[in-house]
């Protein structure tokens, strides 16, 4: 249902722009701000702001609605808030503009959604506030102007990295897997039948056509520094140099595909956790919020896991998928008062935001991680290794860091209307499920990548 409304969707985003402008003017121009500004002209009316919130975690839930009645008893201003799962977020909010009805404030995980929204001109510039903090405080690859501005503020790293049971590895006799015959090896070796029927299956990667498969399926091809778009925006998959290496991963996929569980091609979110969670697999990818599953659900595997990186086909290189979760402001009458509460809310509230799941909300500024409220906070304590592991990538040159939404010479609308085409998902549908050869499933996904993005090279 999600793949079909986000296809429906993505077109009339794409085709459809002028109408969407016309939306977001209906909505009301956004005048000046100032992201210092007192809240004094906020307390002389009845101000009431719609937030549309992807983190549905109770724990944030709570925080947040308390930071709401602090903010309102300072200001006057109401914020509500509707909360929906990452999958849908992307989809309700842009229906809320097409419908004339846009909440004022809202969040998403991947820039090229973001951008999307931005180039459509629903969105307003959050480049004072950015300024006012420092971009210098600002880690890699989490700040993308776009125009000149930035549309967003990004709160924290969504590093997709690899999770090994460690036990699992130790009782098997294997290392971490540093090549992607190993990374098979090591699944096929975590199989376990009993009385006929699988017990556990080795690894899961998801193939459905959606935000967790762009997110997590894919960073074996950052290893292998393969680029989708080129310096030009030209298709790279089936240039002569590219396509012997998406051969060789589809190859790979196909193998490490035959030691999932059969419910994978449904997998989303929710069953990367689960799934390494209930023990059925050894093998799972996420960002820290999967340790927060093992300390809720699993408390006996919180130490028996590993961090990596994905390694590319030889052992040369590793890399990891990038993903970040932001706030905006979207272009309505209240973006001005929207614009203070975000303002407010980061400088005042972001570590007790950071703090309901410390380790899944990685933080995205240097001087974060300097923050004792942050660095003496017990599960950062204890799970030490994540964390200087994750914490690491900010700064290492030896892990190379991509995503789909970022391709081409720069991160642009292109790259969200690649992103939020599913062509890649689909390339892996058609192999594991359809059985088409890799160099079919190559030479499609080539064939749909130039139609997506042919209108604006």
């Amino acid at each position: 249902m999600r793949e079909k409304l986000g296809e429906k969707l993505f077109s009339k985003m794409v085709s459809k722009r002028s109408f969407l402008k016309k939306a977001g003017a209906a909505a009301g121009v956004v005048g000046a701000y100032s992201v210092g500004a007192p809240f004094v002209h906020a307390q002389k009316r009845n101000v009431t702001l719609r937030f549309l919130n992807q983190e549905t975690d109770p724990g944030t839930i709570k925080m947040l609605n308390q930071s709401f009645e602090e903010y309102k008893s300072k200001t006057g201003v109401t914020v509500i808030m509707d909360s929906v799962p990452s999958t849908d977020a992307f989809i309700k909010l842009s229906t809320s503009i097409r419908a004339g009805q846009p909440y004022d404030i809202g969040n998403l995980l991947f820039i090229g959604d973001i951008l999307l929204l931005a180039e459509s001109g629903n969105l307003v510039p959050m480049t004072p506030l950015i300024d006012e903090i420092g971009r210098k405080d600002f880690g890699p690859k989490v700040l993308f102007p776009s125009k000149g501005e930035i549309w967003d503020y990004p709160y924290d790293y969504n590093f997709a990295t690899l999770y090994y049971r460690t036990d699992w590895l130790e009782k098997n006799k294997i290392g971490i897997p540093n090549t992607w015959d190993e990374v098979v090896k090591a699944s096929r070796s975590f199989m376990v039948n009993k009385d006929g029927r699988p017990e556990h299956y080795g690894a899961v990667f998801p193939i459905a056509s959606g935000g967790a498969t762009n997110w997590l399926s894919f960073a074996w091809l950052w290893a292998e520094n393969i680029k989708l778009l080129g310096n030009d925006w030209s298709v790279m998959i089936d240039s002569p140099e590219t396509k012997p290496k998406m051969i060789k991963f589809l190859q790979f996929f196909r193998e490490l595909y035959g030691t999932m569980p059969p419910s994978v091609p449904q997998a989303a979110y929710a069953e990367m956790l689960s799934l390494f969670a209930t023990e059925k697999v050894g093998i799972s990818t996420y960002s820290g919020r999967l340790i927060h599953h093992l300390e809720r659900f699993a408390p006996t595997l919180a130490d028996k896991y590993v961090l990596g990186a994905y390694p590319d086909m030889n052992g040369q290189n590793k890399a990891i998928n990038h993903g970040t979760d932001s706030w905006m402001v979207v272009k309505t009458k209240n973006s001005d008062e929207s614009m203070k509460f975000i303002s407010w809310f980061v400088k005042e509230k972001l570590i007790d935001f950071y703090s309901t799941i410390i380790l899944h909300y990685q933080p995205t500024r240097f001087s974060i991680y300097e923050d004792p409220r942050w660095f003496n906070h017990p599960l950062v304590k204890k799970h030490s290794k994540a964390v200087e592991f994750t914490k690491s990538l900010l700064t290492r040159t030896d892990i190379r860091i991509d995503a789909i939404d970022q391709q081409g010479p720069k991160v642009d609308v292109r790259g969200g209307k690649l992103f939020e085409s599913f062509v890649m998902p689909e390339m892996l549908q058609s192999l594991v499920l359809r059985k088409t050869d890799p160099i079919a499933c190559v030479e499609e996904a080539a064939a749909k990548m130039r139609k997506t993005i042919q209108k604006d090279t």
